[in-house]
């Protein structure tokens, strides 16, 4: 009896142990491995921007110039969830505001181009349009530019995955920074694809912990990416995709985080990283609410979500995102 007690005793240490190492290994493994993924990712979009610089140069057809456009925003959004997290600034020169443009204001390489080449390119705009496209692929090209960065924590990877769903809420599902492709649901589940890659360096890890919580996490992301693809934009409903979809994630993200004892730093923030989602009470702090929640800045591209008694357009967390990148990248430089 009492060497059954002991074999079950050293098997039981046994587990642990290889738990506790196997856990401590993979940390190291998604850090280093986050990168992997990341730069030949930014390569494609690099390879992506320059077929739409040719397509520009080469005076192809407008339909080839759009396509080239679409492929090159679907392969930013597939990198989004790094991007603005790391690179605040530079994204600003490559996406932001679809309504910069409408407006005549000096927009984003993104905006610009899409105000040029739809609904079609005009012969006279060719070449402002080529000079836009070599101005996104410098700003493309310098995010590829890691030598000097320091790898990312778990801490920081987490804060992006959450923080791009809240960016697939205010520009993809409403076409905010994207008014007039009307490709904004494929842009959206490309963005969502982007958050899975990066979970899947976590995966194994709380599957160790709670496996139940991953299943239910892969159920969530494929149901939602499937309808992101197929749904037609007239019968899509956004708060609906929130409130089943995003939400639900956002959650899932925090408890992934806390079954790894992931801490949050004690950073200034604007979007609380360890609130439930954006529509829960106090994720936004005080000192940043504002009455533009709910003011109208861009038509049927400024949706008005009203979720959990929070009411908040798609433009004004558009606002909140870019400020808590600054305050991201403030913190960045005092590591």
């Amino acid at each position: 009896m009492r060497i059954l007690i002991f074999v079950i005793a050293a098997l039981f240490l046994l587990i642990c142990a290889y738990s506790i190492y196997e856990s401590a290994n993979s940390k190291k493994i998604a850090e280093k491995n986050v990168l992997a993924w990341y730069e030949p990712s930014v390569k494609q979009l690099q390879a992506k921007v320059e077929k739409l610089c040719t397509a520009l140069a080469t005076h192809q057809s407008p339909e080839h110039v759009q396509q080239a456009f679409r492929e090159s925003r679907l392969a930013y959004k597939k990198i989004e969830v790094l991007a603005e997290y790391f690179n605040p600034y530079t994204v600003q020169l490559i996406n932001g505001r679809g309504d910069d443009t409408v407006s005549n204001k000096n927009g984003q390489a993104f905006q610009t181009l899409e105000h040029l080449i739809y609904p079609t390119i005009q012969t006279v705009d060719t070449q402002t349009a080529y000079i836009e496209s070599r101005k996104l692929a410098t700003a493309v090209n310098s995010l590829g530019q890691l030598e000097f960065r320091p790898m990312p924590t778990d801490a920081q990877l987490f804060d992006a995955m959450k923080l791009e769903l809240v960016r697939i809420m205010s520009l993809g599902l409403s076409g905010f920074d994207s008014p007039e492709a009307c490709y904004s649901l494929k842009e959206a589940a490309a963005a969502l694809e982007g958050v899975r890659s990066v979970w899947h360096l976590y995966s194994d890890r709380v599957n160790i912990y709670n496996p139940d919580l991953v299943k239910y996490k892969e159920e969530l992301l494929t149901a939602a990416g499937r309808q992101l693809d197929h749904v037609q934009p007239n019968n899509f409903d956004r708060q609906a995709f929130i409130t089943e979809y995003i939400n639900h994630l956002s959650v899932n993200f925090k408890l992934s985080r806390e079954a790894l004892s992931i801490p949050y730093d004690n950073e200034p923030y604007i979007l609380d990283p360890a609130a439930s989602n954006v529509f829960a009470r106090n994720a936004v702090h005080p000192l940043y609410y504002s009455p533009d929640a709910l003011q109208d800045s861009a038509g049927s591209n400024d949706p008005l979500y009203n979720i959990n008694g929070q009411q908040f357009r798609a433009s004004y967390i558009y606002t909140l995102l870019q400020q808590n990148s600054a305050l991201n990248a403030v913190a960045e430089r005092k590591r």
